[in-house]
């Protein structure tokens, strides 16, 4: 069955171009995931939040 959208059947489409463009995705929202997760857990430890600074400042 060919496709309604005459621009599916470009060779846009298919090959090269969309392989790399999902790895340029890829690549920048995995640095911005890392970034989002390495802030969380600094703001876990550093701020105090569920506690972390408390435990820590009992055990010196």
């Amino acid at each position: 069955m060919d496709p309604l959208d005459p621009a599916l059947q470009s060779t846009a489409v298919s090959g090269v171009k969309p392989l790399l463009t999902l790895a340029i995705f890829a690549g920048v929202g995995s640095f911005f995931l890392g970034a989002l997760i390495t802030a969380i857990r600094r703001g876990m430890k550093e701020e105090g939040w569920f506690k972390f600074k408390q435990e820590k400042e009992e055990e010196e």
